[in-house]
């Protein structure tokens, strides 16, 4: 039963007291955080994240043992020394022979600059996994500062819009009271104030998944349960052309470095291989004294006798293995070009949504709910319009939030995709 002739006019002073509530109060003035977080920056989460993430330990240590291995694989054999004293006797006497030999292996077949060129592809290509390693967990992290990000702004929406509705309540209930607002228009404010409740109660809880995850991530061993993350310095990332820097950087991704060094490590591997089935000379120079004071120098010359191990499968394997690079290259090349592609494809398109949401026909949806606030106020607007226009409020801006968290990570993912954009070459006039 209404208590008011006309529909619109009780509810002028609840309107002006709503717009009041809905100009004052801003996201960061509305959000009234339980704890207290610490928050961090972007730059500041990758840089802690680089020190502490296990795995970009592990792929550093995997980096430093190929370069040591590529150091040793390219170092000369080691001489050696020996020497010998026989001393004899019997029933004619005693007699004895002393040696001093120093021995050297001389590689004539070049084994050694094979091996030392393998070891330096494996090493690149080290250098390259580490690289690609890098870029991969470091795109993980700005997801998820991104994902962060977009949960706090929904969750600010959500108690702008749930105080404008606690203070529509209030309102409500006292005119009520005075007889100036119907039972069903009490009623249906109060429904709305509950399911603003539930959307900022679920808001916060994706707020507190979100903090932990960031927390986790940046600083696995660090006291804080959660991080907040600050806000990243433009609203939208600067616009990028994948065209024009695709092609180019292409054949700079790391993954392709690194299947290319494969392909050399594994060309030298073969040639090794080859190398190895002929026989190294070792040289022994020395000298030798007697007991019957006989002395003098003496040379001597070795060589192995390839007749039970020739080395064939050795070779077999190793253009099997030169085969396998060759195939995984031309793979990764097809993997990334796709990748690429893809990544490119969602920039350009989201980039495209976010336009069209800047322009002023489509992207004043902070406005929506205060004129539907000041036409409720002069009569020109029923109550179901009013909530549908805070209902449309929080759609829009949830719509936009989400919009600008996917461009953020579309162009993070064509970072990636590209392997980075400070290594992509300038773009040409």
């Amino acid at each position: 039963m209404f208590r008011s002739s006309h529909p619109c006019v009780p509810f002028a002073c609840l309107a002006g007291a709503i717009l009041a509530a809905t100009v004052g109060a801003s996201p960061a003035s509305a959000q009234a955080p339980v704890e207290s977080v610490p928050s961090i920056g972007l730059d500041e989460a990758l840089d802690r994240f680089a020190a502490e993430n296990l795995e970009l330990r592990v792929a550093r240590a995997r980096a430093d043992q190929a370069a040591g291995l590529a150091r040793q694989a390219g170092a000369f054999p080691n001489p050696s020394l020996n020497a010998t004293h026989e001393p004899l006797s019997g029933d004619a006497g005693s007699y004895s022979e002393t040696y001093l030999t120093a021995s050297q292996r001389v590689e004539v077949s070049g084994s050694r600059g094979a091996r030392a060129d393998a070891g330096a592809g494996r090493s690149r290509a080290a250098a390259a996994v580490l690289r690609a390693d890098s870029l991969r967990i470091a795109f993980e992290v700005k997801r998820i500062f991104v994902e962060t990000l977009r949960a706090q702004e929904r969750r600010a929406l959500t108690q702008r819009i749930t105080e404008v509705f606690r203070n529509a309540e209030r309102s409500a209930t006292e005119r009520y009271d005075d007889g100036d607002v119907s039972l069903y228009a009490m009623r249906r404010i109060r429904v709305e104030r509950a399911r603003y409740e539930t959307l900022l109660a679920d808001a916060g809880l994706q707020v507190g998944a979100a903090q932990r995850a960031l927390a986790l991530m940046v600083e696995p061993s660090g006291d804080a349960a959660r991080l907040a993350a600050d806000p990243l310095p433009a609203p939208l990332p600067p616009d990028v052309d994948p065209g024009t820097l695709g092609a180019r950087s292409l054949e700079a991704r790391p993954e392709l470095v690194a299947a290319r060094a494969e392909v050399d490590a594994e060309t030298a591997q073969a040639r090794l291989m080859r190398a190895e089935r002929i026989p190294d000379v070792t040289a022994t120079a020395g000298y030798k004294r007697q007991a019957d004071g006989l002395r003098g120098a003496f040379l001597g010359l070795s060589v192995p006798v390839p007749l039970f191990d020739r080395g064939g499968g050795a070779v077999d394997a190793a253009d099997a293995g030169l085969r396998v690079a060759e195939d995984r290259l031309a793979l990764t090349r097809r993997q990334l070009q796709n990748d690429l592609l893809r990544a490119g494809e969602a920039y350009r398109t989201l980039r495209g949504r976010a336009e069209l949401f800047a322009e002023p026909e489509t992207g004043g949806a902070g406005d929506l709910l205060d004129i539907a606030l000041v036409a409720y106020g002069e009569g020109e607007m029923e109550l179901v319009e009013l909530l549908d226009a805070a209902d449309a409020l929080r759609q829009a801006r949830t719509s936009e939030a989400d919009l600008r968290a996917s461009l953020w990570i579309a162009y993070f993912d064509l970072e990636r995709a590209l392997g980075g954009f400070a290594a992509a070459p300038a773009q040409e006039d």
